[in-house]
């Protein structure tokens, strides 16, 4: 799980950009419904922030549900949103966001490096559980993709136990994922430091049936 200090300037930086993030309580609607794509656990933001600037035609929601890290994200985007707007960021759990996203709603979900939640009384908090997963297909457009990568084993061979489980998405699973070969996605904070590390990637790719 993400561990990080409050910043000082925390509240000063989510007070100055209501325009381009926002908690549970005061969405806006307006840019909820021109989303079509969306990361759910974007942490610092590194990743989103290379889909935003390389997908300028896309509209994309980042999910985090960290306050701290969720600030230093919109942080991050604050530096470019004069000139940059295809993109709004959300702190909330996604479940309590699920209701607000229409049916076959989003081209492309990104899920990178969730928290594995390792005991087996947590597993339903997983971002990849079957509970999710039918909300995914939900709101998933009929040719999107979900796009699941962890450096967790275990997390990965469950997860793919729930893909296939639910008989609701046909998977691809690229084991080990190298990103420099593999031009699908852009890499994480998180996929660097573990392949300094010598740490295996693993991806898996989900088309709804």
């Amino acid at each position: 799980m993400m561990r990080l200090r409050h910043k000082k300037w925390t509240d000063r930086v989510l007070s100055e950009n209501k325009d381009i993030s926002s908690n549970l309580d005061e969405l806006d609607q307006e840019k909820i419904a021109k989303a079509n794509s969306i990361e759910i656990g974007c942490g610092l933001g590194g990743f989103l922030f290379s889909l935003v600037n390389e997908n300028k035609n896309s509209f994309f929601i980042g999910v985090e549900i960290n306050r701290n890290a969720f600030a230093s994200c919109v942080k991050k985007f604050a530096s470019i949103k004069e000139t940059t707007t295809n993109f709004y960021i959300v702190n909330a759990p996604i479940e309590k966001l699920f209701d607000k996203f229409n049916d076959n709603k989003f081209n492309n979900i990104y899920i990178n490096f969730p928290d594995p939640w390792p005991r087996k009384k947590e597993h339903r908090r997983r971002l990849t559980y079957i509970d999710k997963l039918k909300e995914y297909h939900r709101i998933l457009s009929s040719d999107g993709k979900l796009y699941f990568r962890t450096d967790n084993k275990d997390l990965f061979n469950d997860s793919v136990e729930y893909f296939n489980s639910s008989n609701l998405f046909e998977i691809q699973i690229i084991s080990p994922f190298y990103v420099e070969k593999e031009n699908i996605i852009p890499t994480t904070e998180y996929e660097q430091k573990f392949r300094n590390q010598g740490v295996d990637i693993n991806l898996l790719i989900a088309k709804k049936k």
